[in-house]
């Protein structure tokens, strides 16, 4: 049933209070476009743009005061896309150092999809004059032999896989589901060598990570040769095209704990599966069941305090669709005294899918529990983790995905600000892909899905603003794909 005026909310304080919205730079133009923000003849770093301002950063973060004006000129690829005069709006502590300075263009704006069409036609006009080589020409001979090597893997399996289905096809129906034996045939004979391929191409990809050009070029060139033959599979759909923004979304967690043959050809379902039993995606599976034992192990430490006021406090930071959460109840039942669950995420969508899972086991076994779901960008609470918005008082905090794309300093803030709402006695524990692994290829390269590995010693700096009071250890999760640094208050 259609609403009436009164009951549509949403331009209510819209009017009032609208500001068009900034988008960040790295999320809206491409790699090549080489944005040039210059004031009064200065350039900057770019930050974000909207169509009335711009902000970027300055090293300095005294030369600048609200209400001063400058002269202010944008270019991509090398070519003015606007010109114009800019009035200081605000100035922010930089997230490392130095500041971040906002600027509100004083007559004019910015056409951001004008700018769209000219980073494209600037891209256009490059890859004409360019051509394949100027990338191929930069990448090291051993990673172009296992990018050869993986173009023809895929092609040649296409080909044999669509040429069998419509072939099945074609035949009469007999006894059993010849498509799904295909299938099962397919993924026994694959399944090794297109893993050893990944392998591979990891162990090459290694030499390219300290020239920002040189992986660029081989990013690129994977994501024209490598991408497209995989775009078939639901998996790589979704993680490459980013609907949300960002790689790792609740659809693709959600296909990762479904681990299931999807796609609309047999080619596209078996590299689906196998896309789910990557190393990294299999560890989605099993880092979830070991949060869960921790949870189980926490909720008993618990119970067993002499002090238990009946409510066992859980938080979890970027919860995506909470999955430890559902088996949590599912596995346990039932149990004295209360649980109150804080899960917060960016996703509104995640948020709606975790409260049903869970609101659902709940009900059907009859547990005493309550849910709370948060929806919060990430942005927010990393410029200022003092509003990390969990009640004080928590016996477990997890984020198992969320630290795969914070920087150190920013890890340190938010380790703190989460430490400081933990109850005596309380677990914090905290997931990381690890470094060194033979796994990045595939989602860095093919996926364009750029993380943060770290290795044992980077964990435990994390911890580094912590009371020496603070219990803290470093374990492998159970698929030995992501470390967890565990830290206990005392």
């Amino acid at each position: 049933m259609a609403k009436s005026y009164e009951e549509l909310m949403g331009a209510l304080g819209r009017a009032v209070f609208f500001r068009p919205e900034r988008r960040r730079v790295r999320d809206l133009l491409s790699r090549d476009a080489q944005p040039q923000l210059l004031v009064d003849g200065n350039e900057f770093s770019l930050f974000d743009v909207s169509m009335n301002g711009v902000s970027f950063l300055s090293a300095d973060a005294t030369g600048w005061r609200v209400g001063t004006e400058f002269d202010v000129v944008l270019r991509l690829h090398h070519r003015e896309v606007f010109h114009g005069r800019g009035r200081v709006a605000r100035i922010e502590p930089g997230l490392r150092k130095g500041a971040r300075v906002a600027i509100g263009l004083v007559g004019g704006f910015l056409d951001l999809p004008e700018i769209l069409h000219q980073d494209e036609e600037g891209q256009l006009e490059t890859d004409l004059a360019q051509g394949p080589e100027y990338w191929r020409s930069r990448i090291p001979a051993a990673l172009q032999e296992e990018m050869d090597r993986a173009v023809q893997f895929l092609h040649f399996s296409r080909r044999v896989l669509d040429r069998s289905e419509a072939r099945y096809r074609a035949r009469p129906a007999r006894d059993g589901d010849a498509l799904a034996g295909l299938a099962d045939r397919a993924l026994a004979q694959l399944r090794e060598p297109w893993a050893e391929i990944q392998r591979r191409a990891s162990r090459a990809a290694v030499a390219v990570l300290g020239d920002r050009e040189v992986l660029l070029a081989s990013k690129r060139l994977t994501e024209m040769l490598v991408t497209p033959v995989l775009s078939a599979c639901p998996l790589v759909h979704r993680a490459y095209g980013k609907p949300l923004g960002y790689a790792g979304d609740y659809q693709v967690m959600q296909y990762y704990y479904n681990n299931a043959l999807e796609g609309d050809s047999v080619f596209a379902r078996v590299f689906h599966k196998l896309g789910v039993e990557h190393p990294l995606s299999a560890g989605v599976r099993t880092r979830k069941d070991y949060v869960v034992r921790l949870m189980e192990e926490e909720h008993d430490r618990f119970r067993e305090r002499p002090d238990a006021d009946g409510v066992f406090r859980v938080a979890s930071l970027g919860c995506g669709p909470a999955r430890e959460v559902s088996d949590f109840i599912a596995r346990r039942r039932g149990w004295p005294g209360s649980v109150a669950w804080t899960l917060i995420d960016q996703e509104d969508e995640a948020l709606s899918i975790a409260y049903n899972d869970s609101h659902r086991q709940l009900m059907a076994v009859g547990a005493n529990g309550a849910l709370s779901c948060l929806h919060l960008s990430f942005v927010q609470i990393i410029r200022d983790p003092s509003l990390l918005p969990i009640e004080s008082g928590q016996h477990f905090v997890f984020a198992t995905g969320l630290f795969d794309y914070l920087t150190e300093p920013i890890a340190q803030g938010l380790v703190r600000a989460l430490f400081d709402e933990l109850a005596p006695g309380g677990l914090i524990a905290l997931g990381n892909a690890l470094a060194p692994n033979d796994h990045f290829w595939s989602p860095e390269f093919i996926l364009d899905w750029t993380m943060l590995y770290r290795t044992r010693e980077e964990m435990l700096r994390l911890a580094q603003r912590l009371p020496e009071s603070a219990e803290m250890k470093v374990e492998v999760e159970p698929g030995n794909a992501y470390y967890f640094l565990l830290i206990r208050k005392h």
